[in-house]
C-alpha cells in the first residue's frame, strides 16, 4: 500500500522524477509513454483524478456524519415511546413485541462509518468499499426496525400521547428522516467509488499508470546512463508503489 499521504506522496515523487529527467538533455527514450511530454500529460491526469476523489469525498463525509447524528437519537425516541405505550395500558403481548424491537434499537451493534481518506488507494479502496457495504446494511436494518416499531405503535388504540415528538405521526416523520439520511450516504458513495476507480487506474493499475510509467523511466535511465550515473542516483530513491507492493 502507499505510504505516508498516499496519492499526494506518489504524485509528489512523480513530479520530482519529471523535473530530474526534464533538465537532462540526454534523456531521449524511444518509448512514447516516457517522453518528457508524455510524463507531463500523465502528471496532469494524475492530479485531476486525485483532486476528483477529494471533491467527491467531501459530500460523502457530510452525509455519513449527518446519518450518525440522526441515528444517535433512535434509542431515546424509541425508549420514550415504549414507556409511553406501557403507560397507555397497552396489552402485554404488543408491549413484548415493542420491547423486542426497542432492545434491538437501544443496543445496536455499532457499525463504524468507514474512514474515507481520499488518499486511500488500491486494496485500501477495496476495503473501504466493503466497509461501506457492511455499514450500509447495518443502518438499513435499523431503519427497518424503527419502521416496524412505529407500525406497532400505530396499532395500539390507547397510544395517543400529548407529547408532540412521541405522537405516531412524529415518529413516522422521524423514521422517514432516518431513511433519507441513510439513502443520502448510499447515493453519495456512488460517485466517490467511481472517482476512486478512475484514480486507481490512472495512478496504480493501468499499464500506463503513474506507477508503471515511473518504473519504466527508472529502467530506461538505468539502461541508458548506468546505475552509477548522476541522474539515476537522483531518481532511484523515489518510491512508486503498486496496489500492495513496494517498487
Amino acid at each position: 500500500m502507499p505510504t505516508e499521504s498516499g496519492d499526494m506522496k506518489l504524485l509528489g515523487n512523480f513530479r520530482k522524477l519529471i523535473d530530474h529527467v526534464s533538465v537532462d538533455p540526454a534523456y531521449n527514450p524511444t518509448n512514447p509513454n516516457i517522453t518528457k511530454t508524455a510524463l507531463e500529460t500523465l502528471y496532469t491526469s494524475g492530479q485531476a483524478v486525485a483532486t476528483d476523489v477529494n471533491t467527491k469525498s467531501a459530500p460523502y463525509k457530510v452525509a455519513v456524519n449527518n446519518r450518525q447524528t440522526k441515528f444517535e437519537d433512535v434509542p431515546r425516541r424509541t425508549g420514550s415511546a415504549f414507556r409511553m405505550a406501557k403507560a397507555s395500558g397497552a396489552d402485554k403481548s404488543i408491549l413484548d413485541d415493542l420491547d423486542s424491537s426497542r432492545r434491538r434499537l437501544s443496543s445496536p451493534r455499532k457499525a463504524k462509518p468507514p474512514k474515507d481518506d481520499p488518499n486511500t488507494s488500491g486494496t485500501e479502496a477495496t476495503a473501504t468499499s466493503a466497509t461501506h457495504s457492511t455499514s450500509q446494511m447495518s443502518y438499513d436494518n435499523q431503519v427497518g426496525n424503527v419502521e416496524s416499531f412505529v407500525a406497532l405503535l400505530s396499532n395500539i388504540p390507547s397510544y395517543n400521547p400529548n407529547e408532540a415528538e412521541l405522537k405516531v405521526v412524529a415518529l413516522q416523520a422521524f423514521a422517514a428522516e432516518l431513511k433519507a439520511a441513510n439513502n443520502a450516504v448510499s447515493a453519495s458513495f456512488v460517485p466517490l467509488g467511481q472517482a476512486r476507480g478512475a484514480r486507481d487506474q490512472v495512478l496504480y493499475t493501468a499499464p500506463d499508470s503513474v506507477v508503471n510509467t515511473a518504473l519504466l523511466v527508472k529502467a530506461y535511465v538505468s539502461a541508458a546512463f548506468g546505475t552509477q550515473s548522476q541522474l539515476y542516483k537522483q531518481i532511484k530513491g523515489l518510491k512508486f508503489e503498486r496496489k500492495s507492493q513496494r517498487g
